[in-house]
């Protein structure tokens, strides 16, 4: 198991305030509400964009951040919603009024970058300052063994962590697909309630496919936890190629994908990884057996994690406490 560096920081570095992050970029304030205004409003002030009457980013950064802070002041109601919600509400209704919605382009995509931008990368605001809801907070849960994360890359896979989770009461997480920034926050915020010392030594396992894209989404998470607090982290990989049969190996895998787009990533992930066999070859997680895979985890956490079985007994007392009440109470 090899630990991640914990970062810092670093000495002589001088840190911008919160003017500074907001005049670089370009959020101004405005006492009209942004999202409302015509056209010639929000040209004027956003305008010209390179490929459209305004610039879309800077509009967005600015939309959001005025509600951001209309929220915080108690002007307007938390949005209580989604991300995208926010998007249909806020963001689209801009663009279309100023005609710089283009339907053939993923500006939502564009949108959720700009709130990472502002979030992540210059730590002005949080997630929750807006009331966004998490759209994954179905697929974690915090088990008594929280020092423990096993984390997956696809929904698809969280029975699996939820099957594991019952015997071990580790920490679980599954990431949709993709990284979000937005479910690590609350992730990390979920962990404090429950009075989880963050700065304590956590030791995560990854059930990602074994190409650059799942390294990609791996790494992303294991950043976005840093970010929120959760520094000194161990990480290893559950899907890897000692993990399966030579056999196997030639059944499952397949070519990396070639695009411009991917070439100099590939190169970056086989210095990392070796591809197999030094070739650009991949291999999916779903294709390791679910059995070998928890057998495989029990195995790796056995000395990080002690018998839950007393835990496990008194809880289930509980619970069945808490039934018989309810079951008293419905029937006085």
């Amino acid at each position: 198991m090899v630990k991640s560096d914990v970062g810092g920081e670093k000495e002589g570095v001088i840190l911008k305030s919160q003017q500074d992050k907001l005049r670089e970029l370009g959020i101004r304030e405005f006492k009209e509400p942004i999202h409302l205004q015509d056209k010639e409003w929000l040209v004027e002030r956003f305008g010209p964009g390179m490929k459209y009457p305004v610039n879309v980013s800077l509009l967005i950064r600015n939309i959001v951040w005025q509600a951001r802070c209309w929220i915080m002041e108690g002007k307007i109601p938390p949005i209580n919603g989604l991300v995208r919600n926010f998007w249909y509400s806020h963001i689209k209704i801009a663009l279309s009024r100023s005609d710089s919605f283009n339907s053939s382009v993923d500006q939502c995509e564009q949108f959720t970058k700009q709130l990472v931008i502002m979030v992540r990368y210059n730590d002005l605001m949080r997630y929750k300052e807006m009331g966004f809801i998490d759209n994954n907070q179905n697929s974690q849960k915090v088990g008594i063994n929280n020092h423990v994360i096993l984390f997956a890359e696809k929904v698809g896979h969280f029975p699996l962590l939820e099957r594991i989770a019952s015997d071990t009461e580790v920490t679980i997480v599954s990431l949709g697909g993709q990284p979000s920034v937005l479910s690590a926050e609350y992730f990390v915020d979920r962990m404090k309630e429950e009075g989880i010392d963050v700065r304590k030594s956590f030791y995560l396992f990854s059930l990602v496919d074994y190409d650059t894209s799942g390294w990609i989404i791996k790494d992303a998470f294991v950043w976005d936890l840093r970010f929120y607090g959760i520094k000194h982290v161990a990480v290893e990989d559950l899907i890897l190629p000692k993990i399966f049969s030579d056999e196997e190996i030639e059944l499952y895998k397949y070519r990396l994908p070639e695009s411009s787009q991917m070439k100099k990533k590939n190169r970056k992930w086989m210095a990392r990884t070796g591809g197999i066999n030094n070739q650009f070859y991949g291999l999916q997680a779903d294709s390791a057996p679910t059995q070998r895979l928890e057998n495989l985890f029990k195995e790796k956490t056995k000395e990080l994690i002690g018998s839950t079985e007393p835990i496990r007994r008194a809880r289930a007392e509980i619970e069945l406490s808490e039934a018989i009440d309810k079951f008293i109470l419905s029937k006085v």
